[in-house]
């Protein structure tokens, strides 16, 4: 009987291992808070006072956010790239006219490629950022319905 007694505690002891993994994948994400920026100035006072002039989007009606995330280590840099703003007719708008500022700081032209921000990850999840555009105008420019485009890019340094 003293035998299987002291068995007893060694039984108590059994051990199982079972191995673990995980796989987590690069990520980046980038978006904006609007998939338009339009310039009606059909619903503004036009024309202004004096030139230059600037006028603020009929949409969205106020800042956009633009909101990113990376796991990656190191630096990285988001871009926007401006096409000029063209009529059909041929009359275009430099994408320079058309202005940035991000979290209130100063106006900034929009070249053909700006560089909106860098910083460096992995981010401690969503970072949002306040982005805000207005278009100058001279006073030369010709009546005419302008599109363009602008291309927001994610990317390591």
């Amino acid at each position: 009987m003293m035998r299987l007694l002291v068995l007893a505690p060694f039984l108590a002891l059994a051990l199982a291992q079972v191995p673990i993994g995980v796989n987590l994948p690069e990520g980046t994400s980038l978006s904006l808070s609007a998939e338009e920026v339009l310039f009606d100035l059909t619903q503004s006072t036009y024309p202004p006072p004096s030139f230059p002039y600037t006028y603020a989007p009929t949409l969205p009606q106020g800042p956009l956010t633009l909101r990113l995330f990376t796991n990656l280590e190191g630096g990285f840099a988001v871009e926007v790239e401006a096409t000029p703003l063209l009529a059909e007719g041929g009359a275009e708008i430099p994408p320079g006219q058309v202005e940035y500022r991000l979290n209130g700081g100063p106006w900034i032209p929009l070249g053909p490629k700006v560089v909106l921000l860098t910083g460096s990850g992995p981010t401690p999840g969503y970072q949002s950022y306040v982005l805000e555009f207005r278009l100058v105008l001279t006073g030369r420019e010709v009546p005419g319905v302008y599109r363009g485009s602008l291309l927001f890019t994610l990317s390591r340094l």
